[in-house]
């Protein structure tokens, strides 16, 4: 009978510690490709950057910050990313992985909102760390500074300066052998996923934005869900991704999009 024993506790003591290296293996990948996909390896701050839609024509202050609750769900959305590690593992384990994979790596991570269209965006000092810039350039001034520098690859029609209410939506490709095509759908809603190496601030940028506030969200949940699938078809390079979702109705019932266009930065 103790022979027994001691078999069943060498036993168990061998399987946990063959978990732990397996978790530990798989918290040293999901480390890596994380960091890689996001910019962490040479900067270690993250900023998701919401759109600003302060009105100061409807304020006495000069300055002012207003965002919509899209853009707020949005960017929980992307917190969740660094509540958790980042890989599906057993419940017993996740709260010690968990502690493994944030715990070694200090990420400064916050939520910010860009300056209003009246200010200069070049003054924004989140620009020295890597960013998620949720929305599009009506509202989102940084993602009006990225675009007027030329280092975007797609933009929706409702960035142009002369857009209008009734303007047939469309992604025009800004670059690459595709440039001046537009991409259109009469029957899906188009958003933007997109991610730029700025040589200049030695940063990394993704950009998630749609024409309207839910596609937006649903972009940055695109993004949340398939960032994995997104790096082992990237790795570190440049890409831009024209997606098209049904109709959401302003809802946060999430549908994978269509993928429509790819354009390679």
């Amino acid at each position: 009978m103790l022979a027994d024993i001691a078999s069943n506790v060498i036993a168990n003591i061998v399987f946990w510690i063959g978990l732990g290296l397996a978790a530990a293996g798989t918290v040293r990948v999901g480390q890596r490709r994380f960091r890689r996909f996001f910019g962490l390896d040479t900067n270690q701050q993250l900023v998701v950057c919401l759109s600003n839609v302060w009105n100061s024509s409807a304020s006495t202050r000069p300055r002012g910050y207003s965002v919509t609750l899209h853009e707020l769900r949005a960017s929980e959305g992307v917190n969740r990313l660094f509540g958790s590690a980042s890989f599906r593992l057993p419940d017993m384990v996740r709260g010690l992985v968990d502690a493994i994979y944030l715990g070694r790596h200090r990420y400064d991570f916050r939520t910010s909102v860009s300056p209003s269209t009246s200010d200069d965006p070049k003054q924004f000092t989140e620009l020295s760390g890597n960013l998620v810039v949720v929305g599009g350039a009506v509202r989102n001034s940084i993602r009006r500074l990225y675009l007027d520098e030329n280092l975007v690859s797609l933009r929706l029609s409702n960035e142009l300066e002369e857009a209008g209410p009734r303007q047939q939506q469309f992604a025009e490709v800004l670059g690459g052998a595709d440039v001046g095509r537009k991409i259109t759908s009469e029957a899906l809603e188009l958003a933007v996923v997109e991610r730029v190496r700025d040589a200049a601030r030695g940063t990394t940028v993704v950009f998630c934005l749609g024409r309207r506030g839910d596609t937006t969200w649903a972009a940055t949940e695109f993004l949340v869900r398939n960032w994995r699938n997104l790096e082992r078809e990237f790795g570190d390079r440049p890409f831009a991704l024209c997606l098209g979702f049904r109709d959401v109705s302003y809802s946060y019932n999430y549908h994978p999009p269509r993928r429509l266009a790819v354009v390679h930065g």
